[in-house]
């Protein structure tokens, strides 16, 4: 009996003499990853203290994210395939899983892994989140929004995720669709302005007896706010249930040249078939004959669509637009001046036609600066038309008003980019070249492709 004991004893102590070295190391291993401050040095530390304290599986994750830091997501991938196998993913490493996948150009095995992990006790609401963005860019509109409703649940104060499901549901519930809307412009001011306009379009839908026509209003309101692919979504379903509305198989053109779809013009000509007298098939058609560079028959669209809707300024200023583009400076004119007419109280129609003579310096005391100023008689706080007016008394010479307007204006709205431009020209022409500087800086950093381009010129 001593015989086996005292063997056993020694077979104990070699096994100790061999693995506490191992065991050992392992530990430095993982005191040496949590001390560098490189993620790919800390994750093969991390992966080396995991294969030395075998009672540590979770080192595995701890490696995969500090793979994910470093963007080695197919090292972070393998990591974390590791510590599933041995039974130690968290629920957070679950969400991380998915991420490397989707980040590594596979989003249906990030999409199968996150719906696996709410297999798992205790998921992450995260999961819940990432798998409505997969289900959306999918088009899967009802499971992207079911998702989202189970993360915000948890996240009532997510104002972008209680936004993103009003949007969803937009197409299925409108009175879901207002509620969260609402909640998230409460939640985050700067989500008003689109939540107007989302429900200005869905209470205008309501008051339509047209399943299909509620559908297009929708779609309309939806593309306001650039949402194109959920905006596609509804006018498709819109035609599935009319296919002989013309205007949701016009709408459904203009959204596919939002988003880079094929069949536009086939759409369009079904429209025309369909009605070729309706203003809003023409008007579109108009549009897209406008992107593609064909101001003619841009043209022909929109004086068609005048004749449809002869009360409609909004026609006078793209038939103006397109004789412009087209060289005829005198009809251009005389169309913007048309659409005066017929709106005479709507500032909006001043300040085009005031911006149309500035920008092709015609005109500019006896009309463009006329205009301007019943444009801001009409709405002295809209800072467009302070700058339009501004820059036309700039180039009238008045560089004293010019600069007292423009500078209101940017006061207004501090991040006009064209209001700043047009202050850097009125200082280039008083030869204040600092404040010209200054000014460009800013309009550049804001968007302005001319302000660069005079940057690049005078500051080289």
């Amino acid at each position: 009996m001593r015989n086996p004991l005292r063997v056993a004893s020694v077979l104990f102590l070699i096994f100790l003499a061999v693995s506490l070295p191992v065991v050992w190391s392992g530990y430095s291993e993982l005191r040496q990853a949590r001390d560098v401050s490189s993620y790919v040095e800390a994750a093969e530390h991390y992966r080396a203290a995991a294969r030395r304290i075998p009672w540590r599986p979770d080192l595995y994750e701890l490696a995969g994210h500090a793979y994910y830091h470093a963007e080695q997501y197919a090292l972070a991938d393998a990591a974390y395939q590791k510590a599933f196998r041995r039974g130690a993913l968290s629920a957070e490493g679950w969400v991380a899983w998915g991420d490397v996948n989707y980040l590594d150009q596979k989003p249906q095995r990030a999409a199968e892994l996150w719906e696996q992990g709410l297999h798992e006790p205790n998921p992450s609401e995260k999961l819940y989140s990432r798998l409505a963005q997969t289900y959306q860019e999918n088009k899967q509109y009802s499971k992207a929004a079911q998702s989202l409703q189970n993360y915000v649940l948890v996240h009532a104060d997510d104002a972008p995720a209680r936004y993103r499901l009003g949007l969803l549901l937009t197409l299925s519930d409108r009175d879901a669709a207002l509620s969260e809307l609402i909640n998230a412009s409460q939640l985050d001011p700067q989500f008003d302005p689109a939540v107007q306009t989302l429900r200005t379009a869905l209470n205008l839908a309501s008051l339509n007896d047209s399943p299909s026509m509620r559908l297009v209003i929708t779609g309309r309101g939806l593309g306001l706010v650039e949402e194109w692919e959920l905006a596609r979504a509804a006018f498709e379903e819109a035609v599935k249930l009319d296919e002989n509305n013309a205007e949701a198989w016009a709408w459904l053109g203009e959204a596919e040249q939002h988003t880079a779809g094929d069949e536009a013009f086939l759409h369009l000509e079904k429209a025309l078939d369909l009605n070729p007298e309706s203003a809003t098939v023409r008007g579109l058609r108009g549009l897209y004959f406008q992107r593609v560079g064909n101001n003619r028959a841009a043209l022909d669209e929109f004086q068609a669509a005048a004749r449809s809707e002869p009360e409609n300024p909004a026609w006078m200023v793209s038939i103006g637009e397109s004789y412009s583009k087209l060289g005829d400076l005198i009809l251009a004119l005389e169309a913007y001046q048309y659409a005066v007419t017929l709106a005479p109280e709507q500032a909006e129609y001043y300040r085009l036609l005031a911006g149309y003579c500035a920008q092709n310096n015609i005109n500019i005391r006896d009309v463009g600066v006329p205009a301007a100023q019943k444009a801001v008689q009409l709405a002295p706080e809209d800072p467009l038309a302070l700058d339009v007016l501004g820059w036309l008394l700039l180039l009238d010479g008045r560089h004293f008003e010019a600069e007292r307007i423009l500078l209101q204006a940017v006061a207004l709205d501090p991040q006009l980019a064209s209001a700043h431009f047009h202050l850097a020209l009125l200082y280039f022409q008083t030869d204040n070249r600092d404040s010209m500087y200054a000014q460009l800086i800013q309009a550049r950093d804001l968007g302005s492709a001319e302000a660069g381009n005079l940057l690049e010129q005078y500051f080289p």
